[in-house]
């Protein structure tokens, strides 16, 4: 959005020139508001992203683990030092949003 003509703003009263300022860091304002939460969905949809990469990426892996899990043989993710149960909690609200 372009300013006014300078020989416009020369000639306003400084009570125009207020309400051209109010309106302006309304306009702001509301631009910003969008602005964040436009960046909080996008950052929602690229952790969401990451997620289903992780998935790709360790599919395998996890099948086994999954199957291990479900014969009792491991309840403990060694390599995080989670137990199967903190990570299926973890899950719990992404399988519900998916």
């Amino acid at each position: 959005m372009n300013l006014p003509a300078l020989p416009y703003l020369i000639e306003c009263s400084v009570s125009a020139l207020q309400e051209l300022e109010l309106k302006s860091l309304d306009l702001a304002a509301q631009s910003e508001k969008r602005a964040k939460m436009e960046l909080a969905q996008a950052i929602s949809w690229r952790g969401r992203a990451d997620v289903y990469r992780f998935l790709i990426d360790h599919r395998d892996e996890l099948v086994d683990l999954a199957k291990l899990v479900a014969d009792g043989k491991q309840r403990m993710l060694h390599f995080t030092g989670f137990t199967t149960q903190d990570v299926l909690e973890d899950l719990t609200p992404l399988r519900k949003s998916a």
